[in-house]
């Protein structure tokens, strides 16, 4: 497997399995947000201009989050990021310009393989 190809499997994991599953939350309708028992409150009153910003907040925080995350692999060696197969191992560090910026850039993991991405195809 390339490497491109091989980061791009480990980003759509990331993004999908992930990002997806708690962006996701944030993206359900209104109605059904005002339903959810732990945030009755918060969601109450919001207008649908709030419901925007909140989703635009949760989009800075998790894939901030994100970069963070995988900033620590590029930051600090002890920690590694492996991917192996049949007894090869790579490291996605290594074969990554900036690891950490592959989830935001543009055309990056999250524009590319989030369902909640504008940007898709």
């Amino acid at each position: 497997m390339k490497n491109s190809e091989l980061l791009s499997r480990f980003g759509k994991l990331l993004i999908t399995e992930a990002y997806d599953n708690h962006a996701g939350f944030v993206k359900n309708s209104l109605k059904d947000l005002k339903k959810n028992e732990r945030f009755k409150n918060l969601f109450a009153n919001m207008t649908h201009k709030q419901k925007i910003e909140l989703e635009l907040l949760s989009d800075e925080l998790l894939s901030g989050m994100l970069f963070d995350f995988l900033r620590i692999f590029e930051e600090n060696e002890e920690f590694k990021l492996i991917y192996e197969y049949e007894g090869n191992r790579v490291d996605l560090v290594k074969i990554s310009e900036m690891l950490k910026a592959e989830p935001i850039i543009e055309g990056g993991w999250i524009d590319r393989f989030s369902e909640f991405s504008d940007k898709r195809d």
